[in-house]
């Protein structure tokens, strides 16, 4: 067999091996700067996904998958989720929406004030390494936390902590993660969940709306490190998936037995439109500039030719901390074409001045809106409008709230307004009038009612068309609303369209045409 093929035929058995490997070993800290300064590396939370993804593809005929499940654990079971990595996702997500929309602020985002958000005690012990859950006898929780760790990890930990709260069987049992040698069984798959809760925590996502239109950079990535505090692999996977700028990034190790590096994964934007010949396992040709890349902080960059003859592809490298047990620093490779006259940014996420009861083009069109769980008649607003131009749509609405539960939160109510246009009304905003607690709007709500307007345009191939939803009587903030709309539809490949009537154009002004700035044509060319 090949290698080609041997590194094809890997079974759900050797991954679940690398994850239980990965868990029983200390967590990477990012060897730069101070000692106060180390981050954790995300390696746990980060590579987890990747080996998570590999478990859940289809399998092929060199690695059956097994009938049974791969997870063990009873408190992963007790999720009751047949995905628990997306289901302690939605979790963690919806926590830090809540949070939001209660005041919580970043970034940074500090873990220790969503836990006292949240009702969680904090105490301070010299009796713990790291951290630890603990709950009394009416089920209410203690982190006790390490004050003698970096800042850094200090925040990691109660953000990890804060994850195995999210477990139902939380209170059963002592959750502690002082030392991951001493994990027996399958805890690790708990563990790993609960990295990627604080990933989410950490790094809440409706972030880096301003920086996702811009060529991504070592320096950003550096920049955005400090901003948020946490590792650059999380900043790199954060931004290219959602980035406008059509671009790549690639993780690699150095194997010293072959001297040669090996891909351990890639992230492609969106936008990207061509196939890129760097896969899981592709190993980089020797005269890569990632040889020289031996030390952490190290910064290289080269015109890569070795990615394709005819793209003139430039590549920046970075050394980042080695996975759990190794010596060598990985390497964090960021790929971009260099800028055209016109600008390369192919943002999805297109702001027209205009009617958005008007929507643009001849294709099948999703018109959105957010309406409230309280009021079956359409009153103010954007609704207003809708009513008295397509009051059949009204009273189609009002007929599906006459159905128990239908009017709840997160729910989504579709007609179709004509052959071309279906007007999807999203239950998103709690009650109606002046709020002295907030913003009526609820982005977890929000993000739940959009998850499912993306599966109506991915399978009836339709645009979505909107005017800035949730951001007026509602209440919202158009940052996090727009990160949202950016995570639940534009990362699928979803187009969008939204509408800012002239009138509002000094209260939410359009955004700007991409321009790339001429010192970094200089330096890429």
């Amino acid at each position: 067999m090949n290698k080609t093929n041997r590194s094809m035929s890997i079974t759900a058995r050797t991954i679940e091996r690398d994850l239980k490997t990965l868990f029983q070993t200390e967590d990477c800290f990012a060897q730069s700067g101070t000692e106060a300064d180390r981050v954790p590396s995300s390696y746990s939370c980060e590579q987890a996904l990747q080996l998570f993804d590999r478990l859940r593809e289809k399998p092929n005929r060199t690695a059956p998958m097994p009938k049974a499940s791969t997870w063990t654990h009873p408190s992963v079971l007790g999720l009751g989720e047949s995905d628990p990595v997306a289901g302690i996702i939605a979790r963690a997500r919806q926590m830090v929406l809540r949070a939001i929309e209660r005041g919580w602020s970043g970034p940074p985002y500090n873990p220790l004030t969503l836990a006292e958000m949240r009702g969680v005690a904090l105490l301070p012990t010299e009796e713990v390494l790291d951290a630890r859950t603990r709950s009394d006898s009416r089920g209410r929780f203690t982190i006790e936390f390490s004050p003698n760790r970096p800042a850094a990890r200090m925040r990691y930990s109660i953000a990890h902590e804060l994850g195995h709260t999210l477990f139902p069987d939380c209170a059963e049992a002592i959750r502690n993660r002082a030392t991951h040698q001493e994990m027996k069984e399958d805890d690790w798959q708990l563990e790993s969940l609960c990295n990627i809760a604080a990933a989410e925590i950490l790094m809440p996502f409706g972030t880096l709306q301003e920086e996702l239109s811009i060529r991504p950079s070592v320096g950003l990535v550096l920049e955005l490190r400090r901003k948020y505090s946490v590792s650059c692999e999380a900043v790199v996977n954060r931004l290219i998936r959602l980035s406008t700028y059509p671009c790549f990034a690639f993780l690699a190790r150095f194997d010293t037995k072959r001297s040669r590096h090996f891909v351990e994964y890639r992230i492609v934007s969106p936008v990207l439109e061509r196939s890129i010949p760097i896969h899981s396992g592709s190993v980089l040709p020797k005269s890569s500039r990632a040889i020289a890349c031996t030390a952490l902080g190290e910064r290289l960059q080269e015109d890569a030719k070795w990615i394709s003859s005819d793209d003139p592809w430039f590549v920046e490298y970075l050394g980042i901390s080695a996975n759990a047990g190794g010596t060598v620093p990985r390497v964090l490779g960021l790929a971009s074409l260099p800028p055209s006259p016109k600008g390369v940014s192919r943002d999805s996420l297109i702001f027209l001045h205009g009617d958005a009861t008007e929507p643009f083009g001849t294709e099948l069109k999703i018109l959105v809106q957010v309406v409230n769980d309280k009021a079956q008649i359409w009153g103010g607003g954007f609704a207003r409008q809708i009513r008295k131009k397509w009051p059949k749509a009204q009273a189609e609405f009002r007929d599906w709230t006459f159905q128990r539960g239908n009017l709840k939160l997160g729910n989504v109510h579709s007609v179709h307004l004509r052959d071309d246009l279906i007007l999807a009304s999203l239950v998103s905003q709690q009650g109606f009038g002046e709020s002295t607690s907030g913003p009526r709007l609820r982005y977890g709500a929000l993000f739940n009612a959009l998850e499912q307007v993306a599966d109506l345009s991915t399978s009836n191939a339709a645009t979505i068309h909107m005017p800035r939803i949730g951001a007026g009587e509602a209440g919202g903030s158009w940052n996090i609303i727009e990160g949202i709309i950016r995570e639940a539809l534009v990362s699928k490949g979803i187009k969008v369209v939204v509408y800012d009537l002239p009138s509002r154009s000094k209260e939410f002004p359009r955004q700007p045409a991409f321009e790339f700035p001429q010192e970094l044509v200089d330096e890429v060319l």
